[in-house]
């Protein structure tokens, strides 16, 4: 069994504009200012298809219920990974995967950058999968929400970073 999410952003700047920012050097210490999450590029590379891999590293929120505390990471970070693929009729896709360091579980999904007369729309898909039995859909009920609130606040700082 797994909890599925999903958001929908319009966001004020073209695919490529997004794209580059997303990718770039900007993109961690932007998130580390507004967050307040500590997030640190791992991995930054561009792809020889034109796509990039950018992977940040971020400290988990505080509130983390009992339950899932023995699977939290000692540092308690997790690592998020964007694999984007190049630009194909004006679109930019790619996948994402969030790593808590050997936890029995996935968090992952696709991401999507779409032209709109305004600029673009980011779409966010993917599952929460927790394999702990007993407590795994309590522990998917708790993650899939938390992932969704970030992306949205992820997306907040994409929409100032761009419109300024």
């Amino acid at each position: 069994m797994s909890t599925s999410l999903s958001g929908t952003y319009e966001l004020p700047a073209d695919v490529e504009t997004t794209w580059r920012l997303m990718t770039g050097d900007r993109w961690a210490p932007a998130l580390a200012a507004r967050l307040k999450d500590d997030s640190r590029t791992v991995l930054s590379q561009a792809t020889p298809d034109g796509g990039a891999v950018l992977a940040v590293s971020r400290r988990l929120p505080d509130g983390i219920p009992g339950f899932l505390a023995a699977f939290v990471p000692k540092d308690g970070r997790v690592t998020q990974t964007d694999t984007w693929g190049p630009a194909r009729d004006g679109v930019r896709e790619g996948t994402w995967e969030a790593a808590f360091g050997g936890a029995p579980g996935e968090i992952r999904g696709t991401t999507r950058l779409e032209p709109t007369p305004g600029g673009c729309r980011w779409v966010v898909e993917g599952h929460v999968k927790v394999k702990i039995p007993l407590v795994g859909g309590k522990a998917e009920s708790f993650l899939a929400p938390l992932v969704e609130k970030l992306v949205a606040r992820q997306a907040a700082v994409l929409r100032d970073e761009v419109a300024g």
